[in-house]
């Protein structure tokens, strides 16, 4: 575990032996959409050690082998194979690699605007267990195509698969089996007439509990999370085949384009022509 740091100080340091392979959004588009700023992984050495007082962007790290020390609630404590660090923006987060090991991670760090589930600015970084091996191997991928072809259709799969990776990490925090079984149905069910009444009567509970679990476990609202569902569904849509926007539109149950466009702009930061001209793979074409 570690004794409480008596004195931190701001820390970038790879250390002098340290590898790394990257990929930022200047060479993936498609990290636009999901507000990435870079993805990589690192074959750690001594010298490797981060101190971020007050970043603007979050970061998941997750170890393969080897170990590190990661700071949770103001004290280090093993960050070994089989655990995400995961921080937010605008709160303090450190990390650095065990005395005598060799510590081999992979990681992603996502913009403040992101808006990750469980990962709200200014929360506290903790230490989680999770399997990455989906992780891991999207991110090997997206980095072995970036150093070879660099195909910008191959990469923007490579960057989705990234990111979904992460949703999945982030919402395996969500331990409350009902929310599980209520976002599983609205999945199913896109477009369906969903309001708050219906899906606290899906789970069994009141529009009130509902609420605080929502707020508690995805930190928004249930409307607002039925919004960011359907959103991700249309984007999928919007770079995977040829369906005009509207009808998009009404595929996750918006009646009104214009309604539509302005949902999807605010939560994706971009109108969907825009999205789709950006991300659509190599070889779907209108």
């Amino acid at each position: 575990m570690g004794g409480t740091p008596k004195e931190l100080r701001e820390t970038h340091s790879l250390g002098p032996k340290t590898r790394e392979w990257m990929v930022s959004s200047r060479q993936v588009p498609g990290f636009g959409a999901t507000h990435t700023r870079i993805a990589g992984f690192s074959e750690a050495r001594a010298g490797y050690e981060f101190v971020r007082f007050s970043p603007t962007f979050s970061v998941i790290l997750i170890t393969e082998r080897g170990e590190g020390r990661a700071l949770v609630d103001g004290a280090w404590q093993r960050f070994p194979a089989g655990y995400a660090y995961v921080t937010a923006p605008r709160a303090l987060n450190a990390y650095h690699i065990a005395p005598g090991s060799r510590w081999r991670l992979h990681w992603v760090i996502y913009e403040e605007s992101a808006r990750l589930p469980t990962v709200e600015p200014g929360r506290k970084p903790r230490l989680i267990p999770v399997d990455g091996t989906g992780f891991r191997l999207a991110v090997e991928g997206l980095c072995d195509e970036n150093a070879g072809k660099a195909d910008p259709g191959v990469m923007k799969y490579w960057a989705a698969l990234v990111d979904r990776m992460v949703w999945r990490i982030l919402e395996s925090e969500m331990e409350e089996p009902r929310l599980n079984q209520l976002w599983l149905a609205v999945r199913e069910d896109v477009a369906g007439a969903w309001d708050l009444r219906r899906m606290a009567r899906r789970v069994g509970m009141s529009e009130e509990n509902l609420r605080r679990l929502c707020h508690r476990h995805v930190h928004r609202s249930p409307m607002a999370h039925l919004t960011r569902l359907r959103m991700l569904a249309a984007a999928d849509l919007l770079c995977h085949s040829q369906e005009k926007i509207s009808s998009i539109a009404a595929r996750i149950g918006y009646g009104d384009g214009f309604a539509f466009s302005t949902a999807f702009k605010r939560e994706m930061g971009m109108c969907p022509q825009q999205f789709r001209a950006t991300n659509r793979p190599e070889g779907i074409r209108p």
